[in-house]
């Protein structure tokens, strides 16, 4: 239960072997390749030539997997809606980068990659000329009344005419003058609040009077436009838009029987994720002339793996390793790998979400994860809610299929579920019911609960100072141990012997006692600060300074009544939800009585669980990790496989 002890490795082999190693590296999925260019090796220039070969190639890789990735987005919709429960309940399939690379040489990935994208293609040439022809239609249909053609208007001899719309205007103006004219004729086909269509006709001879009059009336030609009568034309779209129809039909009948396909699109993106990061990592290597150095971090568990992997990949003759423990100058440098046992791992989530430690840090996890179940608990704090929790994280874990990381998290609240059932035992509370036996009433108790949120308050402040004097021992600060732990320990330790000679057990004794030990403390961080100063004026000033943190100490125990607040006010809400239902008549409460319970316990389910898991982890980042815990670490990031849609499997273990 602490962090994992690092190795540093540097490797040196032949160019020849480098893509082999690479992948072998990244079948582990477990050693960081450092970027050598940027550390002491800086200095050393690469083959620009070289670089530029390798970024090219990266952003070829990219281009592939953006390629891919745009066709199954295209492609999944159109494919058979598989059931949720079903997909979580299926294994992925388990395949060595060898069996990945083998599986892509049974199918071509950019003819794939072509095929769909030409379809989607198709489909989008044929969805822009549907759309063309509604609007053609929508136009059309307006003139269904028309009965002639542009080529019916050009046969006449003697007059001319012109198909085309007028503008609506106040009290019809220019309808009234076109209809007023001695030298049109106007006869209207269709009107709608925008406009009249309309066709005019007039003598050939009088065109050069009557086309200023029609511009002048806003008549906008669009005689171009009937090639043919408007009821021929309608059935010409009809018949195309049919033809479109059955090309979508096709096409979409097509896609929907492409499950292998989508297979090897995945198939295709991992392979290609694979390789692009495997590129992308020959970006931290130094390259000689013949040579090429590698550094990395791995954990020291994971050495014999390692190295038995370079036996199987490459002759003895063929690379030097080189093994190192991890030096003091590297620790800002080194990733942080947690290790914990499977009670406590889960909480490993908490710490991520603050900070990792530091290398040379101690790992916070397993110190916060009984106050963190505890105090998740004690806010949740109903049988019924905590059962909801179990059951559903159970069901989860046993029956459905999950990522390692969506995993965890289901593992960090399966956890949590029993405590919120063990308070709400204490609390007597199911489902706002209060059950026969109740330990501490939400409303009768209320001063008695919110004494004991003080008191794991104070614990858990008390076992953050002694954390804290400890890790300064260790690093030979004795003085900060006294002036930073030990003192306030002394002081707390002091206060609540007090209280208890003044308020239970009324003795003056105790009370003496208390005041003393009180007053040792803080004199003992006076005097600390004074022996670590140099100039002791100032270190008596510092050590008064540091008194003064008495009122941040007090806001600290006082924040820890948030755990009283809201344990007691999801259980009355929850009370007032069933007082609600109560109301309701007989007959009422089996139909949409039930409905309610269920609406309205569901709500206050996601509002206690979530106000839990934010002021749990408001407890542990400000009052408990402030007392001991800087964090700043980075977590180790592998050579590794992206594993979206299969699970790796490493040939060499």
């Amino acid at each position: 239960m602490a962090i994992a002890k690092m190795k540093k490795l540097t490797l040196i082999s032949f160019h020849e072997q480098k893509d082999q190693l690479l992948q072998s590296i990244q079948a582990l999925q477990k050693f960081e390749v450092v970027d050598l260019p940027s550390t002491d090796l800086g200095d050393y220039e690469g083959s620009p030539r070289q670089v530029d070969e390798l970024e090219t190639l990266i952003k070829n890789y990219q281009t592939r997997i953006e390629q891919v990735q745009a066709t199954l987005s295209f492609l999944q919709p159109h494919l058979p809606k598989t059931a949720l429960l079903k997909k979580l309940r299926e294994k992925p399939k388990e395949l060595s980068l060898h069996d990945l690379a083998k599986e892509m040489t049974k199918f071509s990935a950019e003819d794939l990659v072509e095929n769909l994208l030409s379809k989607e293609s198709e489909l989008k040439t044929i969805a822009e000329r549907q759309k063309d022809l509604k609007e053609e239609e929508a136009f059309l249909s307006s003139w269904k009344r028309l009965n002639f053609s542009q080529a019916d208007v050009q046969s006449l001899k003697k007059i001319t005419g012109s198909v085309g719309t007028v503008p609506q205007h106040v009290q019809n103006e220019y309808m009234n003058q076109l209809n007023n004219h001695e030298l049109i004729f106007v006869e209207e086909v269709y009107q709608n609040r925008d406009e009249h269509g309309v066709i005019v006709f007039y003598d050939i001879e009088h065109e050069d009077v009557v086309k200023p009059l029609l511009n002048e009336w806003h008549f906008d030609d669009l005689t171009a436009n009937f090639t043919e009568k408007p009821s021929e034309l309608l059935k010409k779209i009809e018949k195309e838009q049919k033809e479109l129809q059955k090309q979508v039909t096709e096409i979409n009948a097509q896609l929907k029987k492409m499950q292998d396909e989508e297979w090897q699109l995945m198939l295709a993106e991992e392979y290609y994720q694979a390789k692009l990061d495997r590129e992308r990592s020959k970006l931290f290597l130094v390259d000689e002339k013949h040579l090429f150095i590698m550094e990395g971090w791995l954990e020291e568990s994971r050495l014999s793996s390692f190295k038995t992997a370079l036996k199987a990949t490459l002759e003895e003759q063929e690379y030097s390793l080189l093994v190192e423990d991890i030096k003091e100058e590297d620790y800002e440098r080194v990733p942080v790998v947690l290790t914990n046992n499977d009670y406590i791992a889960p909480f490993e989530n908490v710490t991520e979400m603050y900070s990792l430690p530091k290398y040379n840090e101690i790992d916070p996890t397993p110190f916060l994860a009984p106050f963190y179940a505890f105090f998740f608990g004690m806010m949740g704090a109903d049988l019924g809610y905590g059962l909801i929790l179990w059951i559903a994280t159970f069901g989860a874990l046993k029956f459905l299929n999950f990522n390692p990381s969506m995993k965890k998290s289901l593992k960090f609240f399966h956890l949590l579920s029993y405590p919120t059932m063990l308070w709400g035992l204490i609390y007597g509370s199911f489902f706002g019911t209060e059950l026969p036996f109740v330990l501490l009433s939400t409303t009768d108790d209320v001063i008695t609960i919110l004494i004991l949120s003080v008191i794991f308050g104070v614990v858990q402040i008390f076992l953050g100072l002694g954390i804290k004097s400890h890790l300064m021992l260790k690093y030979n600060d004795k003085y900060g141990s006294v002036s930073d732990g030990f003192g306030w320990i002394a002081i707390f330790t002091g206060l609540i012997v007090l209280l208890l000679g003044n308020m239970i057990f009324e003795s003056d004794i105790l009370t003496q006692a208390g005041i003393i030990i009180a007053v040792s403390g803080a004199l003992a961080i006076i005097l600390a600060s004074v022996l670590a100063s140099e100039n002791k004026g100032l270190g008596v000033g510092l050590g008064l300074y540091n008194l003064y943190n008495i009122t941040g100490y007090i806001g600290d125990i006082v924040s820890y009544t948030r755990l009283m607040a809201i344990g007691v006010s999801g259980g009355s809400i929850a009370l007032a939800f069933n007082m609600i239902i109560g109301f309701i008549p007989p007959v009422g409460r089996f139909t949409i009585g039930i409905l309610l319970f269920v609406a309205l316990h569901a709500v206050n389910i996601g509002l206690t669980m979530l106000s839990a898991y934010v002021h749990g982890a408001r407890l542990i980042f400000v009052e408990f990790f402030g007392k001991f815990y800087e964090g700043g670490g980075k977590a180790l990031k592998p050579l590794k496989a992206s594993e979206k849609y299969i699970q790796l499997k490493n040939q060499n273990e």
